[in-house]
C-alpha cells in the first residue's frame, strides 16, 4: 500500500517518543517578521506555500520550525529546488534570503516529541520516509498526518525528522499549544552573529550564510 494516502480513522499503534532535552539548542532561519522563540500562527490552506507540517483550519496550533546544526537550518530553508547549472552546481537567487534571519534558542525543559527519524519510528505509525521527504505538491496530506500524530499523542509536544536535504541533521516543529510559555530562550547574543548581523539579506548575515551554501555547491546569483 502507498503511504501517500490520508491517516488511517482506525489506528492503533503506539508513535514513537523522542527526548529534547532541557538545555538543547536550535538553530532557526526564520521570517523577520518573527522573533527567533515566536511560534508562527498562519493556518496553510492549500497545498500552495507553507511547510510540511503547518496548522491547517481543521487543525490549528502556532508551529515554529528548527534545526539542531546551522547547516541544516540552512539546508531545509534554502535548498529548496534549486536549479543546477552546466557545472553541476546550483544557484540559489538572493531574493530568496530577503526578510529572513538566522537565531538560535534552547529548550528550557525536557521535552517529549514524536521521533520520525529512522523506518520503525515511522513503521510504528503507518508511514515511511515520504511523510518527511515527499514534495511539496503532498504537504495537504503531510499536514493531515501531522493532525492526525498529534492526536495520536497527546503527550508530544512537537515532532523530529532527518531533514531531506541534509540526512545527517534533525529537523524539529515545536506545537505552542503543547509547551509551556517559558519554555524556549533566545540565546542568540554573540553565538555567532547579534542584532542586525542576523539579517541575511546583506552583510555580515549573508556572508556567514554563504559560507554554509558554498559547503553544498550552492551560488548566490
Amino acid at each position: 500500500m502507498s503511504p501517500r494516502q490520508a491517516p488511517p480513522p482506525q489506528y492503533d499503534g503506539a508513535p514513537v517518543s523522542f527526548l529534547l532535552a532541557a538545555g538543547t539548542r536550535l538553530t532557526r532561519i526564520h521570517s523577520a517578521e518573527f522573533a527567533v522563540t515566536d511560534f508562527n500562527p498562519t493556518m496553510a490552506r492549500h497545498s500552495l506555500g507553507g511547510g510540511r507540517f503547518d496548522a491547517t483550519p481543521d487543525e490549528s496550533y502556532g508551529f515554529l520550525y528548527a534545526a539542531e546544526d546551522d547547516a541544516t537550518a540552512v539546508s531545509e530553508v534554502l535548498l529548496r529546488d534549486l536549479p543546477l547549472d552546466e557545472r553541476g552546481a546550483r544557484l540559489l537567487p538572493h531574493a530568496r534570503l530577503r526578510n529572513l534571519r538566522i537565531g538560535w534558542l534552547t529548550v528550557n525543559r525536557d521535552l517529549q516529541l514524536v521521533g520520525l527519524r529512522a523506518g520503525r519510528d515511522l513503521a510504528a505509525i503507518g508511514q515511511d520516509t515520504w511523510l518527511t521527504t515527499g514534495p511539496a505538491s503532498d504537504y495537504e496530506l503531510t499536514r493531515a498526518w501531522a493532525a492526525a500524530i498529534r492526536g495520536w499523542a497527546p503527550w508530544c509536544s512537537g515532532l523530529t525528522w532527518r531533514s531531506h536535504r541534509e540526512p545527517e541533521g534533525l529537523a524539529y516543529v515545536l506545537f505552542e499549544d503543547r509547551l509551556p510559555s517559558d519554555c524556549l530562550a533566545d540565546v542568540s547574543s554573540g553565538v555567532p552573529l547579534t542584532g542586525e548581523d542576523q539579517c541575511l539579506d546583506d552583510g555580515i548575515g549573508r556572508l556567514y550564510v554563504e559560507r554554509i551554501l558554498e559547503t553544498y555547491r550552492v551560488a548566490l546569483v
